[in-house]
């Protein structure tokens, strides 16, 4: 019996440990002789696990190519389109040779699509006007 009691004296509940202590973060501990103290505001740098990933990012050519490629659609056709088709495809290279590391590829796609989509409306809307200028000198 008294073993029992002994260890629930040495480990507090759970309801007296402060809000604030991650539990990660062990208790500042004094400094030990010869050992300099903790300066006020500073921390200890957390030590992660190994198996702690960084987070996975997406290139901005890829967010470029998105945004160029919409442009393309509502703006301006002929400029923003073969754009949004280079940078589309630069994304694609960089993600694929990233090893994992990075993200995107769908918006990098989209861009492409959106940009060729674009050159084709562009190229469509000039044989249009050529068509209609033809027809109308003809006429004349």
């Amino acid at each position: 019996m008294s073993g029992q009691g002994d260890d629930e004296q040495q480990q507090p509940p759970q309801w007296q440990q402060p809000q604030w202590q991650s539990q990660w973060q062990q208790p500042e501990q004094q400094p030990q002789w010869g050992q300099q103290p903790q300066q006020w505001g500073q921390q200890e740098t957390p030590q992660w696990q190994q198996g702690f990933n960084q987070p996975q990012q997406t290139p901005g050519s890829a967010t470029a190519a998105l945004i160029l490629g919409i442009c393309s659609l509502v703006i301006c056709p002929l400029i923003c389109g073969p754009l949004a088709v280079v940078y589309g495809n630069k994304a694609k290279r960089e993600i694929d040779n990233s090893g994992g590391r990075l993200t995107g590829r769908g918006m990098a796609q989209a861009g492409v699509v959106t940009g060729w989509i674009g050159v084709a409306f562009a190229v469509i809307s000039i044989l249009f006007f050529v068509v209609v200028l033809g027809v109308g000198i003809s006429n004349s």
